[in-house]
């Protein structure tokens, strides 16, 4: 099915990258209309980064930008031109939401501040995601996923016990946090909107966003001035709580002992009843302290096993436990997914039949069908035209004069 809950509402998007257009994708998904801003002079960064399709290079054939935009339509205007300025400026008189993700000055030095905004449209709702937000002494740093992964503390508290962080590279940043408190917010606003006829301009600090994910931690250091260690996959309260190599090329079981109980069956499991006999290990706390031992303990185990048997053996007998899922493994294996319908086969004309990630959800027992990506500036004629009505004539002058790269 094709939700159409959102189809009254039509989005100006000038976001770009990561967060912005998977916030405005989610719009797209319940259908409202997502009138993607672009321009050949200066393109998108992810339809010139990949993955490409075939490895062959296009600005239509991103992987990347292929998925952060199903069902969205491509206009391309050059906004350094003041007829190019002019169109976008009747696309805003014709939206209800215009939202951007550049950083601080941006949207003003292209005329498109909120005040500039509000005098088209006065009940615009106006997004604006920043890294720091618009305002503040660091308002002028900016950064992409990982940089706010890495200031935000997300990749100490993602860290293993030893070595550098890592972190959770992008994922949570620009596909998490940020685009759905953009969602909800935008949502709100337009749910004031509706009840008052008034607009409201939204400050999204991506940064103060991604603070969520660890919001615990640092509500704790806030509290009592201490940091909390760096404990990779172990947990705080219980074990073994870890991730341990299976036999396999790269395969991984992952384990957690929660409770009592989950204890006693993973030794029946293992076969280690000499473990499950030691009273120094009958509670959480005792099974703690001897973290690292029961780590080679269960190490040892699984080390000779298959990784989906011995989940499956560990779960029939009530541990939580599962196989740590390789991309594949989730596209081709995992039985949820499938039912679910996760996974879509989407026709483009360059990308071809390809897999994108759909809702994890249903309405109505149904699956929401998801509509492909745009070309770049595929819609640009048809939004002059039916939008902006004008004649044919004014968009071929347009398109000579070059306001419409």
């Amino acid at each position: 099915m094709k939700p159409d809950f959102l189809n009254d509402i039509r989005f100006t998007d000038l976001t770009w990258a990561g967060a912005g257009p998977f916030g405005t994708k989610v719009f797209s998904d319940f259908g409202a209309e997502i009138i993607k801003v672009e321009s050949t002079v200066r393109l998108d960064s992810v339809r010139t980064g990949g993955p490409f399709k075939d490895r062959r290079y296009g600005v239509n054939r991103s992987g990347y930008f292929a998925s952060r935009n199903t069902g969205k339509k491509s206009f391309t205007a050059d906004l350094k031109t003041k007829a190019g300025r002019a169109l976008v400026h009747g696309l805003i008189e014709k939206s209800d939401v215009v939202s951007n993700n550049f950083g601080p000055g941006a949207m003003e030095r292209l005329g498109l501040s909120y005040d500039e905004v509000r005098e088209i449209k006065p009940d615009i709702v106006y997004l604006s995601m920043p890294m720091y937000g618009e305002n503040g002494p660091l308002a002028e740093l900016l950064g992409v996923g990982m940089t706010i992964s890495a200031v935000t503390g997300l990749m100490w508290a993602t860290a293993y016990e030893a070595g550098d962080p890592v972190g959770p590279g992008t994922h949570y940043p620009d596909h998490a946090a940020n685009p759905y408190h953009a969602a909800f917010a935008v949502l709100a606003a337009l749910r004031y909107r509706q009840l008052t006829g008034k607009g409201m301009k939204i400050d999204l600090s991506q940064v103060e966003s991604t603070l969520n994910f660890i919001g615990t931690a640092v509500t704790d250091w806030a509290i009592t001035g201490r940091e909390p260690p760096i404990t990779g996959n172990a947990d705080a309260h219980a074990a073994p709580h870890n991730v341990y190599r299976t036999r396999g090329e790269d395969d991984w079981l992952a384990v957690a002992v929660i409770e009592d109980r989950h204890w006693t069956a993973l030794c029946d499991v293992m076969g280690r009843g000499d473990l499950a006999a030691d009273p120094a290990l009958s509670t959480a706390d005792g099974r703690i302290a001897a973290r690292d031992r029961l780590d080679v303990a269960v190490a040892d185990w699984a080390a000779g096993r298959e990784a989906d048997p011995a989940a499956a053996e560990l779960i029939a007998a009530g541990v939580p436990a599962a196989k740590v899922a390789s991309a594949r493994h989730l596209i081709e294996s995992d039985p949820q997914l499938a039912h679910r319908g996760y996974f879509q086969r989407v026709a483009h004309p360059e990308l071809g039949d390809s897999l994108y990630a759909a809702l994890p959800f249903t309405i109505d027992g149904e699956r929401i069908e998801l509509d492909r990506p745009p070309l770049l500036g595929e819609h640009t004629r048809e939004i002059l035209r039916d939008i902006l009505e004008l004649p044919e004539a004014e968009i071929d002058r347009l398109d000579a004069e070059g306001a419409l790269k």
